[in-house]
């Protein structure tokens, strides 16, 4: 009987530990997300992203092409307060800009926001894989 009320003393403590280190809702919105079309997630207490295009024109491994082409993605970050829509581009632009990163402010604080990838990469045959836009969201 000593023994079985140990042991069930020991699981609710490993248990409480391990819920209460899952549960935490103080995150700093930092690291990656990886999201689909229309997918929204939230960063920390009260910043969300939510991709709403995303348009490859990357050339396909498999083809031989002129220009290596270019992924863009269109997201919104927001807060209780305001929303910013956001327009990254991944590839050679043909400006000396950088457009795979910018600053985004929503109220007073100062986000991040870089666009790590697309994916799949393009390909040829092209597969039926829907895609998905790595996102990082870092407050500065």
């Amino acid at each position: 009987m000593v023994d079985s009320v140990k042991l069930l003393s020991g699981f609710l403590i490993v248990g409480t530990t391990l819920f209460s280190a899952c549960t935490s809702s103080e995150t700093t919105p930092s690291g990656r997300v990886s999201l689909g079309l229309n997918q929204s997630a939230r960063l920390g207490p009260d910043v969300t992203i939510r991709i709403d295009s995303i348009q490859d024109g990357r050339c396909p491994t498999g083809l031989t092409c002129i220009w290596a082409g270019e992924a863009k993605v269109k997201l919104l970050l927001s807060n209780a307060t305001a929303s910013t829509p956001v327009r990254l581009t991944l590839g050679r632009s043909f400006n000396a800009s950088r457009l795979d990163s910018t600053d985004v402010t929503l109220g007073s604080t100062v986000y991040k926001v870089i666009l790590n990838g697309v994916n799949p990469y393009p390909s040829y045959p092209p597969t039926n894989e829907p895609q998905v836009a790595l996102v990082q969201v870092t407050k500065i």
